[in-house]
């Protein structure tokens, strides 16, 4: 490998960032920084102290259990230490169990029709596609079954709600995975998953990932010189296409720039934090683009009031239907479905992770600890039954990832009417006109910019790799067209 004298900036420092830092050190890159606004690298891959745990209040899964998933050959060293996952438990809002052989069946057949992989059908919703499918199959049962299984298949919608981070499934194209790569199963790795950060930054040199370096403004297609009157192979003091600003008037000249974070920074920022202004047809894909948001409330109790082999818990409202799903902030615990119990239980003690989706999030997130126990209290009372003896948890924790205006909500998802094909244009990079090689100036990285994977971790590392293979391509393809232009001389 040649030597590489270009100085490359990566803005943010969570996995995508990480990963792209990482493959540019092993390409032979030697003056790579990243700077990362918050005080903590890892991005949406992020740990708590619970007690005596830690617990994963970012990412837990890994979506796909395959080779063809460099998250999974990364961290599959742990697999052997996770627990098993439990029985899954079923209430209904009448506070009686429900069987979960039936509740397992009708939410499998239900599952069967939300996970639709189709294309041309981007002005549909999924909403709209799961409605008349269920709907089709609860026509063919007995009246006393027709409850029963559409309160089931509701479900199935709710936890898509949770998965997507949306409020309304009727919001979500039909054709959000046409273009997705199936990696395998997914896997809980629960407390484990902030390993991936530390094995991404362990072999990056600690004085160039610098901490709480918020950027300002990124100044691309210009031509500035070093401070340091560094001298350009002409003789001439070296000139730099992009100048990164940080909040504290710092700044950081480059000839390359990879930009990775949120999609929710750049729906905030976009328009302020470049100069020249980003082109049109980027602004428009970062405004087409949803950013859902996803509330994980810990619920930490003495003593455990479910059963000792249960895994999930799910709450089931008899009178809820597939036809429209959506949820409702006046009745914002009808959409606090779907419980976690971590396990095991000597390493977690007796704790409890309720999802919230999409606006319920947002609004739990603005809710105290002490309001949201005593709801929530409330909520698994009815659903457990007079006999149940529920106490108010003793510790509880919300995550706040809208609130974090350094990341602003959870991850990605197509709205109707829009093509994956967008992230392709997000991820397109900024091409100069004032240098004869203005090429690869402002880059962009993270799951927004992967059709084929966003919303997962691993869609966030192989945008980082993507970058960088640029990257490493273009000074190959620099390298060789001098050489051939020198043989022409000599």
């Amino acid at each position: 490998m040649v030597d590489r004298s270009p100085s490359i900036v990566v803005v943010g420092a969570g996995v995508a960032g990480l990963a792209a830092a990482k493959k540019l050190k092993e390409y032979g890159f030697n003056d790579v920084t990243v700077l990362e606004a918050a005080e903590n690298v890892g991005g949406r891959v992020a740990t708590a102290t619970l007690g005596n745990a830690c617990v994963d209040t970012g990412a837990q899964y890994i979506h796909g259990t395959s080779e063809k998933n460099p998250v999974y050959c990364l961290l599959k060293g742990l697999l052997n230490q996770l627990p098993e996952m439990g029985e899954e438990a079923f209430y209904n809002n009448k506070g009686h169990k429900v069987n979960a052989n039936f509740a397992r069946r009708a939410y499998e057949h239900g599952e069967s029709f939300i996970y639709h992989r189709g294309s041309g059908n981007s002005g549909k919703s999924l909403g709209e596609h799961y409605a008349v499918k269920t709907q089709g199959v609860i026509e063919r049962l007995q009246e006393d079954e027709k409850a029963r299984m559409q309160s089931v298949f509701a479900l199935v919608g709710k936890d898509m709600l949770i998965d997507i981070g949306a409020s309304d499934l009727h919001r979500i194209s039909l054709d959000s995975w046409q273009y997705y790569i199936d990696m395998g199963d997914s896997v809980n790795i629960t407390g484990f998953m902030y390993q991936l950060v530390d094995l991404l930054k362990e072999d990056f040199p600690k004085d160039r990932l610098l901490l709480k370096r918020e950027v300002r403004t990124i100044k691309w297609d210009g031509s500035f010189p070093s401070p340091q009157n560094e001298a350009s192979p002409e003789g001439k003091v070296r000139q730099y296409p992009v100048c990164i600003v940080c909040e504290d008037g710092e700044e950081i000249l480059a000839d390359h720039v990879i930009v990775t974070v949120s999609l929710g920074c750049l729906k905030a920022q976009a328009s302020d934090l470049f100069i020249p202004s980003l082109p049109t047809e980027k602004i428009e894909v970062i405004n087409k683009l949803c950013f859902g948001n996803i509330a994980k409330i810990f619920l930490a109790y003495e003593e455990a009031f479910w059963e000792n082999d249960v895994g999930s818990i799910s709450f089931i409202y008899e009178d809820d239907t597939p036809a429209s799903i959506s949820t409702n902030k006046m009745q914002w615990l009808k959409s606090m479905q779907s419980f976690s119990v971590l396990r095991p239980k000597e390493r977690f003690g007796n704790v409890l992770i309720g999802w919230c989706p999409g606006e319920i999030a947002d609004l739990v997130e603005t809710m105290t600890d002490n309001e949201l126990s005593a709801a929530v209290t409330d909520h698994l009372k009815m659903f457990f039954g007079p006999s149940a003896n529920i106490p108010q948890p003793k510790s509880i924790l919300c995550t706040k990832w809208r609130s974090n205006k350094f990341i602003k909500g959870s991850y990605t998802f197509l709205p109707v009417g829009v093509d994956g094909q967008v992230m392709d244009t997000l991820a397109q990079p900024l091409e100069g006109s004032q240098f004869p090689d203005a090429h690869l100036q402002v880059m962009f990285a993270g799951e927004a910019t992967m059709k084929t994977l966003y919303g997962t971790v691993q869609g966030a590392l192989l945008s980082g790799h993507r970058e960088a293979d640029r990257l490493a391509a273009h000074y190959k393809d620099a390298v060789a067209s001098t050489s051939a232009s020198m043989d022409k001389h000599v």
